[in-house]
């Protein structure tokens, strides 16, 4: 994993950390995230994650085309600082955007990124307000497709699927449904809550 800046943010993530301010040395590597032969030096085209972290959203955001120019499948993580800044981010291709000031947990990019999310928990709270939550696939939902059901409608939007040991991210609205899945979701209490009626009405609702 490339962490791009080096702050109390990205110290505890394991990953080659590059910043213009560190010194070359073990894991640290001195440079410009904005330069596309660092990148390239780095190895970012067989990387699987980079997370972006710098104290600048704009040098954040470039970096970000920048990753997925070079290395189209990598999953890119960015920390931000201004909200307004969030919608440019993941339009320049990042997977996961994250306000600095949402930011509880220091390992949060770690757990949403490495393949230890295929381990998820059923919450990881990212702030007071914001959790990402599991449900397991009703079996009335198995073998269906997600349009083809309500599940949008009454929970949210589906940010991944974790199927055995891997996630799905972004599933597409034709992805089919399987027993044993495990949707993931972005929400707050009110969205938790909701999620437990429903499971209550899955529960009792007879066959």
């Amino acid at each position: 994993m490339i962490i791009c800046g080096y702050n109390s943010i990205t110290e505890k993530l394991n990953g080659r950390i590059i910043d213009p301010n560190v010194e070359d040395g073990g894991r640290f590597i001195r440079g410009e995230i904005t330069d596309e032969h660092v990148l390239k030096k780095l190895g970012i085209e067989n990387e699987d994650v980079i997370i972006i972290a710098t104290e600048d959203d704009n040098k954040n955001i470039f970096a970000t085309l920048l990753a997925r120019k070079i290395n189209p499948g990598i999953r890119i993580g960015v920390v931000i600082r201004k909200m307004e800044n969030v919608e440019k981010c993941y339009r320049a291709g990042a997977d996961y955007v994250i306000l600095e000031s949402e930011i509880v947990g220091k390992e949060i990019l770690s757990s949403l990124l490495s393949p230890k999310v295929a381990n998820l928990v059923d919450r990881i709270v990212i702030s007071h307000d914001l959790q990402i939550f599991s449900v397991s696939v009703w079996k009335n939902y198995w073998n269906k497709r997600i349009l083809d059901t309500d599940i949008r409608g009454k929970i949210g939007t589906i940010i991944g699927i974790k199927r055995g040991n891997k996630i799905i991210y972004n599933p597409p609205p034709d992805f089919v449904l399987k027993k044993g899945d495990k949707l993931l979701f972005f929400g707050g209490e009110k969205e938790i809550n909701r999620m437990r009626e429903i499971m209550e009405q899955w529960i009792l609702q007879k066959d």
